[in-house]
């Protein structure tokens, strides 16, 4: 997995500002990175169950001493990438991720905030350990990657929720003054788009960033209006300059779809629209147009192109799945 080359792309998407694409292959990298953690900790307790008789000591001996090395190996293999490499590209791919989440409607309505939150947490603690060379063992300490089969199944937290949200708060403070306060503002700019912007949380990390944030209407009620009602400015807020992205928000347009408000209509149209429905539509033709569609862009056709498009096929097959999905519970298909 070329995972320069795909965070590459991804970050072209999202500086186009097309969130939910660049998060599908943010999302890539990032659940590539801890199964390739997770076989590494399950392979270490195989050898400790097997060799050393589930000995607390020598297993703590083992994982301290070789963690390191066996995961140096197993990156090279896996990602032709060594330690400090993929902490870079994990800490950004996480950052971005997040980020995508934050910014996007649709993302923030749909990811649970726990897993934000646990997400928020994981890029706060490779952040901040960054000059530590054993930077897996911190993320360890509230976080264990449950791998079956070679397949990340989940990530299993190991702190109660009032406690992850205290380490939040705690670590919001060690990040102030530094080169990735940004991280601090970007919790707040989800939480403020999910509403929550009256929790203890959000008024803790606001007190940590020091900023004013505050919605502010631009339009007079005697000026035309514009295409967008009202966004959200910001002021003194350190390093931080794009607020267009809440005026996008307020923009009502088909890119800004979100299946947990939408009536059954609009998913119809949304859904209709990705499938390329018209006419006279019934069960033996969506399923036609599914299997067309799958058959143009499905990447096991698109195998022998360049990684891009490969990739790009991955996103829109995705799509084209999950309106099928709908579409098959909606008519029984």
């Amino acid at each position: 997995m070329n995972i320069k080359k795909i965070r590459s792309i991804a970050d072209s998407l999202f500086d186009q500002q097309k969130y939910e694409d660049a998060f599908y292959l943010y999302d890539e990298i990032y659940n590539s990175v801890w199964q390739a953690i997770g076989t590494i900790q399950n392979g270490l307790s195989e050898f400790s169950s097997r060799y050393l008789g589930g000995s607390f000591k020598a297993n703590y001996k083992l994982r301290s001493t070789f963690s390191a090395e066996i995961s140096n190996s197993l990156f090279q293999k896996w990602f032709d990438c060594d330690n400090d490499e993929i902490r870079n590209e994990f800490i950004f791919t996480t950052y971005h991720h997040v980020q995508c989440i934050a910014y996007s409607p649709f993302l923030c309505k749909t990811i649970s905030a726990e897993s934000v939150y646990l997400e928020f947490l994981i890029l706060q603690s490779l952040v901040y350990e960054n000059e530590n060379d054993d930077w897996i063992a911190p993320l360890l300490k509230f976080i264990s990657p449950v791998v079956e089969d070679n397949h990340l199944k989940k990530l299993k937290m190991t702190l109660t929720d009032s406690s992850l949200k205290k380490s939040l708060i705690e670590n919001a403070v060690k990040l102030k003054d530094t080169d990735w306060k940004d991280v601090n503002v970007c919790i707040l700019d989800y939480l403020f788009n999910m509403g929550d912007n009256s929790s203890e949380l959000y008024s803790s990390i606001y007190k940590t960033v020091g900023v004013h944030f505050h919605q502010k209407s631009h339009r007079k009620k005697s000026e035309k209006k514009s295409s967008s009602n009202e966004y959200y400015s910001y002021e003194k807020y350190e390093r931080y300059e794009r607020y267009e992205r809440y005026q996008k928000f307020n923009k009502t347009n088909d890119d800004d779809f979100d299946p947990t408000k939408a009536t059954d209509y609009e998913k119809s149209k949304y859904y209709g629209k990705i499938l390329g429905l018209s006419g006279k539509v019934t069960k033996s033709y969506i399923r036609k147009k599914y299997l067309e569609l799958i058959a143009k862009y499905h990447p096991d056709k698109v195998f022998d192109l360049g990684d891009e498009l490969k990739i790009l096929a991955e996103i829109k097959t995705k799509q084209i799945n999950a309106a099928y999905e709908w579409m098959k519970k909606k008519y029984n298909i």
